[in-house]
């Protein structure tokens, strides 16, 4: 076998061996391609499913608040006295409160607190001098959180300084005219 053909067949082992591992690679390539697309369709399964059974458990929690409340309007429609309707629509209302709370909801506390746009939605401004100019005077619907993430934010009256006219007008009409004298 002459130079020239040992440089050939070398060269050819060496293609041949080449495309072996380019065609291993590519295969192991479309096999890990394959896993990450199970993964990312397992996890999208999961998490679905997840949140059905989240969903189920607090719909199978406030069911019986739901039956309170069917029962409330029937005893409405049959008339029964207006006092005991009271008392039952407030042992609703508490039995509301306290399962979302148990699931983590709270109030957020916005009278008198320093206006903050991360809990707060300023619906109105109230001069006034009974309060510190920013904070709220006002909650005209109660927000809420769950640990740091807002549910919902209050939506506040926020006091505002008194403008000079408005402060002139207050002291010339606390002022006694000259007529009166």
């Amino acid at each position: 076998m002459t130079e020239e053909e040992k440089q050939e067949s070398l060269t050819r082992q060496l293609l041949e061996q080449t495309q072996e591992e380019l065609a291993e690679t590519k295969d192991r390539y479309l096999r890990a391609l394959a896993d990450l697309q199970n993964l990312k369709r397992k996890m999208s399964q999961d998490r679905q499913e997840a949140w059905e059974r989240g969903a189920i458990s607090i719909v199978e929690e406030i069911l019986p608040i739901l039956d309170n409340f069917e029962r409330a309007l029937k005893a409405l429609s049959e008339g029964n006295n207006l006092d005991s309707l009271r008392e039952g629509v407030t042992l609703i209302f508490s039995q509301l409160r306290e399962t979302l709370e148990r699931r983590g909801l709270e109030p957020i506390e916005a009278l008198g607190q320093k206006f903050d746009p991360f809990w707060h939605e300023a619906a109105g401004q109230v001069p006034t001098d009974e309060a510190e100019e920013g904070s709220v005077v006002g909650e005209i619907r109660r927000g809420y959180r769950m640990g740091d993430r807002v549910v919902r934010p209050s939506r506040v009256a926020v006091a505002t300084k008194p403008e000079q006219n408005e402060l002139n007008q207050v002291a010339a009409s606390e002022e006694p005219s000259a007529d009166s004298s």
